[in-house]
């Protein structure tokens, strides 16, 4: 009797053991799901390498009705600005095309992840200590790159009216490809100095990659030039006041010279631009964009010999154009060409659907022509390419003018200074 019952519960057993199964296979997967998914996706305005900047950029889109908070990103030594978060990405994708129609923010992506599985969301604060990495990233949000060997996927910056860009965490589960935050510790040397240059974009508090120049006034000498946000080790100059002056030149925006007394760099004539962490100097930059009127040189856009092709190194100076275009879509300019002399010779140049714009190919046309004509095939070298961009070819004008306007004598040793391109802003 003892046994009949014990089967008679016993064909039950399966079936509890099958659902208990089931019930903790569903469990798992729940558990993975929430470990390996993204689980928040942040509408983000900005990442700075310097954390006073994202605080910046946090107070003035508060002033914009805009909640913002900025968190680390550890692996990329960043702190993004972020405007809005949602476990729902395209609601976080609806909400950055918002954004970007409605305020004048011109760098808008989604984020999909976690900044790191112990932080959290920071809010402005004066009282927030100051940190300055040595180096810049590897890369930023705003470049396009893609791995299987990387736990990063992030994508360009935005092309279309529509089209919000992403960047999204796709291995949670993976450590070891992630990249270290970098030291900011720093071992002060005797006779050097230490100087970081905090170049910004006064309109939009967005950090602006470029060359500062250190001169020393009192022997009226260039002492370096040095790239804006990074740690730059100086050497004592050792003249007599320990003053330096600071000039910026950075392409698409007005120069700004700042005077620094190494010995003493906070005083009352420099507090408003300089302040000082630990043993490094911070000079602050305010940058300025010209205006209608003004005329921009792009002395380091390069072209071939006898051709409207441009060299690889051109590219950095046309991105800093094409940015400041992006910035304001109601900016039209016009592209003027020169050289040095008005001989006729030899002219390489692109068709109009030829995108081959940076190295000398059988593709390229060729023909003979004036220095005029060069000079206008230079001009519209950079305006085909720009519209390859996305810009509106309306606001674009070309012109060529040969040696007219040369700048220096021919067979002067700034000679070489005639061949360039000039952009005059004709609206604003």
């Amino acid at each position: 009797m003892v046994w009949k019952e014990y089967l008679k519960r016993s064909k039950f057993t399966p079936l509890y053991l099958g659902t208990l199964l089931l019930l903790c296979s569903f469990n798992l997967k729940a558990n993975i799901s929430s470990e390996t998914d993204p689980e928040t996706s942040y509408v983000v305005i900005g990442a700075f390498s310097y954390e006073k900047n994202a605080i910046k950029l946090v107070n003035y889109a508060s002033k914009n009705d805009l909640s913002a908070h900025y968190e680390k990103r550890v692996d990329r030594d960043l702190y993004y600005v972020y405007v809005f978060s949602s476990d729902d990405k395209q609601k976080a994708i609806s909400e950055a095309n918002r954004v970007r129609n409605m305020y004048d923010f011109t760098d808008v992506w989604v984020f999909t992840g976690s900044f790191d599985e112990h932080s959290e969301t920071m809010l402005p604060s004066e009282d927030n200590p100051l940190k300055v990495k040595a180096e810049e990233p590897s890369s930023s949000s705003s470049s396009s790159s893609s791995s299987s060997s990387s736990t990063q996927k992030e994508e360009g910056e935005v092309a279309k009216p529509m089209s919000v860009p992403e960047e999204q965490i796709t291995d949670f589960g993976s450590k070891k490809k992630e990249a270290e935050p970098k030291s900011t510790e720093l071992v002060p040397e005797e006779g050097y100095y230490y100087l970081y240059l905090n170049t910004i974009n006064i309109k939009n508090y967005k950090e602006v990659k470029g060359k500062v120049k250190i001169i020393d006034p009192e022997r009226l000498k260039e002492l370096d030039e040095v790239k804006a946000h990074e740690l730059v080790k100086l050497r004592d100059p050792k003249n007599g006041s320990g003053r330096i002056q600071l000039i910026t030149d950075i392409f698409g925006f007005k120069k700004v010279q700042h005077t620094v007394y190494l010995d003493n760099p906070v005083n009352d004539s420099t507090e408003a631009y300089v302040e000082t962490e630990g043993d490094s100097i911070i000079v602050n930059f305010e940058l300025q964009r010209f205006k209608k009127g003004d005329i921009l040189i792009m002395y380091n856009v390069y072209f071939y010999r006898d051709a409207a092709i441009m060299k690889p190194e051109s590219i950095f100076e046309l991105n800093s154009l094409l940015e400041m275009l992006n910035e304001n879509k109601d900016r039209k300019v016009t592209i003027h060409g020169h050289t040095n002399g008005n001989s006729m010779g030899k002219i390489i140049y692109l068709d109009e659907e030829n995108k081959n714009y940076f190295s000398l190919g059988h593709d390229h046309k060729e023909t003979k022509g004036s220095a005029k004509q060069l000079s206008f095939y230079r001009a519209s070298t950079i305006q085909h390419w720009l519209i390859d961009q996305g810009i509106d070819p309306d606001r674009l004008q070309v012109k060529g003018w040969g040696g007219k306007k040369m700048l220096y004598d021919k067979f002067d040793a700034q000679a070489y200074k005639n061949v360039r391109v000039e952009v005059e802003i004709t609206h604003d």
